[in-house]
């Protein structure tokens, strides 16, 4: 028995064991087992088959009960409520305003579901329909016909050749439809069995009327159609020109159709049959040839194997200049080649990560810099032009120049740095072309040490605070408001800070702001000071970003201006440097 024991012992022996030890029994087992479970394993097919079918079915159903909530949503909207109750048939500058608004707002409506082929909308007073394909379009027979039957009989449903309408009407009589195309459903379950096993009906959900175009449904179908049993709402089986068919109704009732899926249960058969054909050869060929594929296996891939299992290792240890040797067979000298390759490509593609890396974030710092407020533009030219319109020219005057300097400063904002001289140039200009816009209500104070004028700042970090002031305190109190800039040196560091005295400001609106600056992605408010958040923790020599509190009132010796009131202050630090600047 001394040979059993040294052919368990080597590898081949154990390969040839555990194929005459594990193979053999499981084989003959297969191979017996096969006539017991062939159908069970049919069933089981079919029946994995139709539950993808319903899946996706369900998705399709799902969206178009979307839709028709869509539909819902329409009735109220507030562009298309206006509209339809103001538009004559009679274009003037203001109905065509609203009916752009409502002609976009529809639009958008028909891009949320692929199905969806149109999106209209009734105008009661002049015999049209504004459509999302068309624009305003006359009420043809099929829209008469859908609005008539909805009023008489609320009947909401319709279908036509390939499209299904859907009608709804709002407290407000306001009456909407939805046009849902049945060639996009088909196509999309197609899309979805891309080996054609199945086939497909559109069937109303109430009359059982078969949907669509006639030439769009097949013989087969039509045979189909005609055998099926609406009382059952399970799975059907029914014969067809000799042929069985599996049958399955989809749909929902608040859809008003029904999707009919058939198909022929040979098909699924048939992928069964050819499997057990191939278990069955495959099973011969592997007891017959078991020590020749041990030892082709213990030469061609094991020791390969080993080679490339020590190269992987190393790449785990992240040692990519280990080389493979190309002395083994073709395919692993294949395989060899392919990992030389693709730990060059590794050593490659880690230093070009770190190359784009570092030009994403300076990208990123590019964009953080150049966000600026475009309403502050706009408010300016309106200003100017009432000032032109009341004959004030030197006013005029004085805001083309104001204007002029702020945009002087806004063309090199993308440089790195800028002097806190043009700095402070830039964010005076800024509010005087404010306080021009404001008048008395609007007044500011800049406390500078003449000595920081020379170091230098990246640009654009003074003007969000002060717009933040503008926007969120003063212009919403009701007394004369003080904005003061504070620029003073602090050891190795210069300490910014901008406080207005507008009051308006609470504790809970400050830890709000707190918590919006602090998201990763651009919020809908407070973007300025988010925006200086992002720009100041992104710099090396300021990571603690802005800081806010709110402070009690403090005295001033302008009368005019009220003490009465609390101060908002935002302030922040950074180091001082002297780069070049513009």
């Amino acid at each position: 028995m001394k040979w059993f024991y040294d052919v368990r012992k080597s590898l081949l022996g154990r390969l040839i064991l555990s194929i005459l030890i594990i193979w053999i029994p499981f084989t003959a087992f297969v191979l017996g087992g096969l006539v017991i479970v062939s159908r069970h394993l049919t069933k089981e097919t079919i029946n994995n088959q139709t539950d993808k079918v319903k899946y996706y079915s369900a998705i399709i159903n799902a969206d178009i009960e979307r839709v028709m909530q869509s539909m819902y949503q329409l009735c109220g909207n507030k562009a298309i409520v206006e509209f339809t109750g103001n538009w004559k048939g009679q274009v003037d500058y203001p109905s065509f305003l609203a009916y752009l608004e409502a002609y976009n707002t529809i639009k958008e409506y028909r891009n949320i579901s692929m199905y969806i082929d149109d999106v209209f909308v009734y105008l009661p007073d002049s015999n049209e329909v504004l459509s999302a394909n068309y624009s305003i379009i006359p009420a043809d027979d099929i829209f008469q016909t859908m609005k008539k039957d909805y009023l008489e009989n609320e009947v909401s449903f319709f279908h036509f050749d390939d499209a299904l309408y859907y009608i709804s009407q709002g407290s407000n009589s306001v009456m909407v439809g939805i046009k849902v195309s049945l060639l996009d459903i088909r196509y999309t379950l197609r899309g979805y069995e891309s080996e054609e096993n199945y086939d497909y009906l559109f069937v109303d959900s109430e009359t059982k009327e078969l949907l669509g175009r006639p030439e769009t449904v097949s013989e087969t179908g039509r045979q189909v159609y005609e055998k099926i049993d609406w009382e059952k709402s399970e799975t059907q089986v029914q014969k067809v020109d000799g042929s069985k068919y599996l049958i399955d109704q989809i749909g929902s009732k608040a859809n008003r159709f029904l999707i009919i899926v058939y198909m022929n249960r040979a098909v699924a058969y048939r992928t069964i049959y050819i499997l057990y054909w191939i278990w069955a050869a495959t099973s011969v060929v592997l007891l017959l040839m078991p020590v020749f594929l041990t030892i082709v296996i213990r030469r061609i891939i094991n020791r390969p194997m080993e080679k490339l299992s020590h190269a992987m290792k190393l790449v785990e240890q992240e040692k990519y200049d280990y080389k493979l040797e190309m002395d083994e067979s073709k395919e692993f000298n294949y395989v060899f080649a392919r990992y030389n390759q693709m730990t060059e490509k590794v050593k490659n593609l880690i230093q070009e990560v770190l190359e784009k890396q570092l030009q994403v974030e300076q990208a990123k710092y590019k964009e953080l810099q150049m966000q600026i407020n475009p309403h502050f533009l706009f408010n300016s030219l309106y200003m100017g032009y009432h000032m032109a319109k009341s004959d004030d020219c030197e006013a005029v005057g004085d805001l083309c120049m104001y204007l002029g300097d702020y945009f002087s400063v806004l063309t090199f904002a993308s440089n790195e740095f800028i002097s806190i001289d043009n700095e402070l140039k830039f964010i005076n200009t800024y509010l005087k072309l404010n306080q021009m816009r404001f008048g008395q209500k609007l007044n500011y104070r800049i406390h500078a040490e003449e000595s920081l004028g020379d170091y230098t700042i990246p640009p654009l970090l003074l003007q969000p605070l002060i717009e933040n002031s503008i926007m969120h305190g003063m212009e919403k109190c009701t007394h004369p408001c003080l904005i003061e800039i504070t620029i003073r040196e602090n050891g190795d560091r210069i300490d910014f800070s901008v406080e207005d005295n507008s009051g308006v400001i609470t504790q809970e609106t400050i830890d709000k702001i707190r918590q919006i600056i602090s998201l990763d992605k651009m919020p809908d408010t407070y973007f300025g000071l988010w925006n200086i958040q992002n720009r100041l923790t992104r710099n090396g020599d300021c990571k603690e970003g802005l800081y806010l509190e709110k402070s009690d009132s403090k005295s001033t010796s302008d009368s005019t201006i009220s003490t009465e009131y609390s101060i908002f202050r935002i302030s922040f630090s950074i180091a001082k440097r002297k780069e070049h600047y513009v």
